[in-house]
């Protein structure tokens, strides 16, 4: 299961910064129970695209919950919103949400886009 990534102390797996803002962490976990952890959803698909592993080592990817930051959500059960208003580390700029009525509630203060994981990664 994913462990609660610590900001300020956690360095990102990709980019190799420290790990500054938790409204947008990620996490990948192994079926071998290895993490890897990233400071924006940039770094996260930059490392799946680096193919440093296989999806088949995957069981689990998760996203730092932006109303709860220390909550992390599943990324098929996610909900994503892409606005350049969020300004997120590594200028990736998508946040995740654990309900869509918390995404639609936050499209006045940061307008953008619904985004799926799935979009997300081609």
């Amino acid at each position: 299961s994913p462990q609660t990534i610590r900001i300020g102390q956690d360095n990102c797996d990709f980019c190799k910064m420290t790990i500054s803002d938790n409204r947008f962490g990620a996490e990948i976990v192994t079926k071998k129970s290895k993490i890897y952890k990233f400071d924006d959803e940039h770094c996260i698909l930059g490392f799946i695209n680096s193919k440093k592993i296989t999806p088949e080592q995957i069981a689990g990817i998760y996203f730092t919950d932006f109303n709860s930051p220390h909550q992390l959500l599943n990324a098929e059960a996610a909900h994503f919103l892409q606005s350049p208003n969020f300004r997120s580390p590594m200028n990736g700029n998508i946040a995740a949400f654990r309900h869509e009525d918390s995404l639609i509630n936050a499209l006045p203060q940061f307008s953008g886009n619904k985004i799926s994981w799935e979009e997300m990664q081609k």
